[in-house]
């Protein structure tokens, strides 16, 4: 039977969609992580028309203003109908609801443009459609949405740079898209620093050739962020607002042992795949209840189990890789390198905040939730039998509705 490919990724994204609505809406307001802060940075740019200064204990302030100024504008707008703080939390909420089905989108053009197989693009976006964490603090008001488009914007250009000839046009886009991350997010960086990576490895040995490409971009993107990176080095002494972010959460003064890189992981795992909540304490499961332990160790060790078993398929294919029994084009090698590369820079900068201040968030990570969603589901589906890929689709489906059924359960128990 033919599959529609069309109606299923519409259904798919139809999914994620009905999921967040019922996330934004269900969880009380200021109960997801970091909420009440980026509203107040929002309600403070809407009342007083102009960026406040971080460095306060608590506060969002340090962050870049795109967002909270196109915020602001919206959340006057609502107050022109309703002055209840609500709707007002509900609304934004819906409006990062939109934000993300780009973002969706955007993952699933990544995957088909690696490998060309609809089924495998599908289920990349599964994926980062139905991960519980990610529904959560994807319909929470936050700058992080808006920011995780740019991302995906860029990372999808570079790709399609690295598969293509030249084209001043689209240096052009990846200028705007990078000058625009840069005043919407700190985590951005990652994405902006794998711009260079991409091009030097696109053009390598003829790396003048990449560098004329990097200086036109490099000229966008300081021609639109040049001033609030002026204005960071300004207030706070550095160009990224890194000592701001200092001020507003102090350090935590941890002996960095085997424990403290033991939680570190641990907690990045879990909250990574399934924790709500605005402080990232409520789980399926729970490991401070007698009745609570056991599903919630249970629940999250099959999660790890599931994850080695993706990186076990990853390693499989890549040794196959070097014994040439099977093969990447070269454009697929080189995708696969900025998407890792996207990850590396990511996760360094996510380590070295935690060396500083252990918070333990696996939402950290989901900047590069276009280069997660493709390597753990590329890895299962390497370790899924050649004769029944066609039910992989299902299968993985099948699986993550599971996974977001519990988890619906697990947060109407907690907030009913």
């Amino acid at each position: 039977m033919k599959i529609n490919k069309k109606k299923i990724l519409v259904a798919v994204l139809v999914l994620a969609f009905i999921l967040r609505v019922f996330f934004a809406v269900f969880i009380p307001i200021f109960e997801k992580p970091d909420e009440q802060y980026h509203f107040e940075y929002i309600k403070f740019v809407a009342e007083n028309k102009k960026l406040p200064v971080g460095g306060n204990f608590f506060s969002e302030f340090f962050q870049p203003p795109l967002y909270y100024v196109a915020a602001s504008f919206i959340l006057s707008l609502i107050r022109v109908f309703t002055n209840d703080i609500w709707s007002q939390v509900i609304l934004m909420r819906l409006i990062s609801v939109l934000l993300t089905m780009i973002t969706l989108y955007l993952v699933y053009r990544i995957a088909l443009l690696i490998f060309n197989d609809f089924n495998l693009a599908v289920s990349a976006l599964i994926f980062a459609a139905l991960l519980p964490s990610y529904i959560n603090v994807s319909s929470n008001t936050t700058n992080a949405n808006l920011s995780q488009v740019f991302t995906a914007m860029i990372i999808y250009l570079l790709l399609i740079s690295l598969k293509k000839q030249e084209s001043t046009k689209r240096n052009v886009l990846i200028g705007i898209f990078a000058g625009l991350a840069l005043i919407t997010r700190q985590s951005e960086i990652a994405a902006v620093l794998a711009i260079p990576f991409a091009f030097c490895i696109k053009c390598f040995p003829d790396l003048k050739k990449a560098l004329k490409q990097i200086a036109l971009i490099a000229f966008i993107a300081l021609l639109i962020s040049g001033w609030f990176l002026g204005r960071n080095l300004a207030l706070y002494g550095d160009i990224l607002a890194y000592n701001a972010i200092k001020m507003s959460t102090p350090p935590d003064n941890l002996p960095k042992d085997f424990v403290f890189f033991g939680r570190l992981l641990g907690w990045t795992f879990v909250t990574f795949w399934v924790t709500f909540g605005r402080t990232n304490n409520i789980f399926v499961g729970n490991p401070l209840s007698s009745n609570g332990i056991v599903p919630f160790f249970l629940f999250y060790f099959i999660l790890l189990v599931v994850s080695l078993c993706s990186a076990a398929g990853l390693y499989n294919f890549f040794k196959r890789c070097r014994n040439k029994s099977v093969s990447l084009s070269r454009f697929q090698k080189k995708s696969l390198v900025v998407l890792v590369v996207h990850i590396l820079l990511l996760l360094f900068s996510f380590v070295s905040f935690n060396l500083y201040n252990l918070e333990p968030q696996g939402r950290l990570l989901f900047p590069a939730i276009s280069g997660i969603a493709v390597f753990f589901t590329f890895g299962i589906y390497s370790l899924w039998p050649g004769r029944n890929k066609g039910k992989f689709l299902i299968a993985y489906l099948a699986s993550f509705l599971i996974i977001d059924a519990i988890s619906i359960i697990s947060v109407y128990l907690f907030y009913r």
